[in-house]
């Protein structure tokens, strides 16, 4: 009997070329695939809910595979995370219905992105926030992010597929920023992202606090619907996905 596996799972990407399988370099699906494959002894094919990037993190990540082999999920937990290198783990499986998809069923992320604050980095934060020497005001980067809040065609702050140049249009549904000493921690919640969404809006935030754009035309940024108005790009390190919504969204 056909069976549907569906695997939460952990993931420090600096190591690997993002999520996806490519032709060249190590990616985080590619591995785990093979760490699976190996268990179960047969060819699967493992969905994700999210591209991510390369260098860019994972707490909550979600795939799912099938098989008909009848080993107990958490064995198949044990064994997955026994072959699996140190910085990719598995952290909760189940079994799902047959139907069930983890990229098509979806019903939203929230991601976090992270930036180190003060004038000297911290050898604990290396690969793991986006290192800012000079003061970042919380409060008005809050300000300056909300922009982004809503409903819209984000073309001019992304890198669009030819598959999403057909719908760029968007809905982000909360953004927060908190400072906790020298960690400002940016939490973005919506329905879905494009590619390099996320990291263009807090880089363009950034240089709205810079002066480098003017952050009350942020909004008329979205009517330009060209990325050379937004040119800017925070470093994949800062971004982790945090969780993917399905029965339980919370907007």
């Amino acid at each position: 009997m056909e069976r549907n596996i569906k695997i939460t799972l952990e993931y420090d990407g600096t190591n690997y070329m993002g999520w996806q399988i490519q032709k060249h370099g190590k990616t985080v699906q590619g591995t785990l695939k093979e760490a699976i494959e190996k268990i179960l002894n047969h060819k699967i094919t493992l969905t994700g809910a999210s591209r991510t990037d390369a260098g860019v993190h994972a707490l909550g990540q979600v795939a799912n595979f099938k098989t008909s082999k009848e080993i107990p999920v958490e064995k198949l937990k044990t064994a997955i995370n026994g072959l699996l290198p140190p910085d990719i783990k598995v952290i909760e499986i189940e079994e799902v219905p047959l139907n069930f998809n983890a990229r098509l069923d979806s019903k939203g992320k929230t991601y976090i992105y992270r930036i180190f604050n003060r004038e000297v980095p911290s050898p604990f934060e290396y690969k793991r926030a986006w290192f800012i020497p000079y003061k970042i005001n919380e409060t008005e980067l809050q300000e300056v992010l909300s922009h982004f809040i809503g409903t819209h065609d984000f073309t001019t702050f992304s890198k669009l597929s030819a598959d999403e140049k057909k719908n760029p249009i968007r809905t982000i549904d909360k953004i927060d920023v908190v400072r906790d000493s020298h960690t400002i921690t940016i939490t973005v919640t919506g329905r879905s992202f494009l590619r390099h969404m996320i990291r263009v809006i807090v880089a363009t935030g950034v240089e709205a606090i810079k002066g480098k754009i003017d952050k009350k035309t942020i909004p008329e940024l979205f009517e330009k619907r060209n990325r050379k108005f937004a040119p800017f790009l925070a470093p994949p390190e800062g971004l982790y996905l945090m969780k993917v919504y399905y029965n339980d969204y919370p907007f």
